[in-house]
């Protein structure tokens, strides 16, 4: 059951101050004072599915640690089990296999028609992602704000009951396996004023990309820092945000770059209805509303300020070097759900007018205090690095 949360009564101003669903609904109001009469979403969500993962001595303890813990993790895909000759996926190695190798394809199949079948949710695409073990990506068709929030939440249900029916586990979890690729969900977004696509400028030589759709770029990069906070929401999140795994790392956009925090998909010209931005930074973790809404939020900001967010970056960003990235003006994201939440306890004003002063204080005061506990948590790697000292 999907519902929105009300104090006392369901007038508008009743709408309690802390329900995730409110605060996207009042995001999309706010937006609708610049002239945009609706946006379109269109996440892709990563996941991994595994035969198990086992958490010693228990789960509790895990979270508990004053004995020690450990995890393994079970798949008839990984490169370290046994007896699976045909099944096995090297690491970096599962992009598009085919069967057997791709033990998950009817899997996925099955979820998709699901969700077509009884919630109606249209699938433009479902594969097998890079990493090895279960990765799997299912593409939603694109929708607008809070019906494709309200799909998301069902999708990522329906994966994980359908995945325990079959007696395995399905993780949203972004980065379960050390030196492989990791999970992301990317966020494909445009703005729409009724049938024109307010991003779209067929006379822009680079990119057909309006100045509007610029100011929206400039708009996320300059608070992209403080939007990790809510985009990459956990301790895990950061494992993922490294070279070298196809995530991004640094602050700019480009034209089918991606290695870019932002990519202007390109595949053809004179396209308006497809014309769009690529944020692909989130991950899966993220709750779905509250990261709408603070795209959309960050993105009007750099509308009403005119953020232009300079020219497109058409290299391999990995690659450039510190005094190449100064001469570009690129920044980096946070290396940790701590240095997002500095970042957000510092630039907040964007946000909150919609979000409230009272929902980003608890929301911060929560994942400060995750990232405490991890922080103060012993762990095996660190055990078997420094218990001989």
């Amino acid at each position: 059951m999907i519902c929105d949360l009300y104090e006392s009564n369901t007038s508008s101003t009743s709408r309690y101050n802390r329900d995730s669903r409110g605060i996207a609904h009042k995001a999309a109001e706010a937006f609708s004072q610049k002239g945009i009469t609706h946006t379109n979403w269109g996440p892709e969500l990563e996941f991994f599915v595994f035969d198990a993962i086992n958490v010693y001595p228990s789960p509790f303890a895990a979270t508990h640690s004053y004995g020690g813990s450990g995890y393994s993790i079970e798949s008839k895909e990984s490169p370290w089990a046994k007896g699976n000759v045909s099944t096995a996926i090297a690491i970096k190695e599962g992009y598009y296999p085919s069967q057997p190798k791709d033990t998950l394809e009817t899997f996925r199949k099955d979820v998709c028609d699901d969700l077509y079948k009884y919630f109606g949710i249209r699938i433009e695409a479902e594969h097998h992602e890079v990493a090895t073990s279960g990765q799997c990506e299912i593409n939603l068709a694109y929708g607008e704000m809070k019906a494709m929030a309200d799909s998301i939440i069902t999708v990522k249900n329906v994966v994980k009951v359908k995945a325990k029916r079959r007696n395995t586990v399905a993780t949203f979890m972004p980065k379960p396996i050390f030196g492989d690729n990791a999970s992301a969900m990317h966020m494909h977004q445009s703005l729409w004023n009724d049938n024109i696509n307010v991003m779209f400028d067929p006379d822009d030589p680079v990119a057909q990309l309006s100045q509007t759709g610029r100011y929206y770029i400039g708009g996320i990069l300059d608070h992209a820092r403080a939007l990790c906070a809510i985009s990459n929401p956990t301790t895990n999140s950061y494992k993922r945000l490294v070279p070298g795994f196809e995530a991004p790392v640094h602050l700019c956009w480009g034209i089918g770059n991606r290695s870019a925090a932002i990519r202007v998909p390109m595949y053809n010209r004179n396209q308006e209805r497809s014309k769009r931005i690529e944020y692909r930074v989130p991950d899966p973790t993220a709750n779905i509303y509250l990261l709408e809404a603070a795209l959309l939020l960050a993105g009007l900001d750099g509308i009403t300020r005119k953020l232009d967010p300079g020219d497109p970056v058409d290299e391999n960003v990995y690659k450039l070097s510190a005094s190449k990235r100064r001469e570009y003006g690129i920044g980096a994201l946070p290396l940790s759900l701590k240095g997002a939440l500095d970042s957000l306890s510092s630039d907040n004003g964007f946000l909150v007018s919609t979000f409230t002063k009272d929902f980003l204080d608890r929301y911060m005061e929560l994942k400060y205090g995750e990232y405490t506990a991890f922080a103060q948590t012993p762990t095996p790697w660190e055990v078997s690095m420094y218990a001989d000292s």
